[in-house]
């Protein structure tokens, strides 16, 4: 009786996970680079936003705060790199939409712009993020590299980001 018991709480209580919205907050870091004929030992480190219905993704993004002074500036291009001196902060996002009817690129970009970032294209980084050794364990072939510049200081706070998407608790991180 109480092995029945047991289970049937353990299926109620799996049934009802399955069946709302959730958020969750992380890290993702990839160690070492290389470029050229330089390696270092440094960590490349992401936070981590993702979306889920249940337990199935819909949406996940990390970000990287890029810095110039980072050996991992070395995966930019010499065009690329002149968004650090046009930029207040340059933003770099590895985002991945399971179901774009449900949250798409388009909505996580207007997001962006909403905390006062427009998007950049950085072919050269996301080539060389996506070769990465660790790259695979992430399933990065499947994610979207962009930039985001913000361009001049702003009202907005300047040290964290927020994004809000419809029935999804909001979503706040440090820069």
């Amino acid at each position: 009786m109480k092995t029945l018991l047991v289970v049937l709480i353990l299926i109620s209580g799996c049934a009802s996970y399955k069946s709302y919205n959730q958020t969750t907050t992380g890290k993702v870091i990839l160690r070492g680079g290389i470029f050229e004929k330089e390696s270092w030992p440094d960590s490349l480190i992401f936070k981590r936003m993702s979306w889920y219905h249940g337990m199935t993704l819909y949406f996940d993004a990390f970000f990287y705060k890029a810095d110039p002074e980072s050996p991992f500036a070395k995966w930019f291009s010499s065009s690329e790199k002149e968004f650090f001196t046009k930029c207040e902060k340059l933003v770099v996002t590895v985002s991945y939409s399971a179901d774009p009817s449900k949250i798409s690129h388009v909505n996580f970009r207007e997001q962006m712009k909403l905390n006062g970032y427009d998007d950049v294209v950085l072919n050269n980084f996301s080539a060389a993020l996506k070769s990465h050794p660790s790259a695979s364990d992430w399933r990065m072939q499947n994610y979207k590299v962009l930039g985001y510049c913000k361009r001049a200081p702003s009202r907005l706070s300047t040290h964290s980001l927020a994004i809000n998407f419809p029935s999804f608790k909001n979503l706040e991180i440090n820069l």
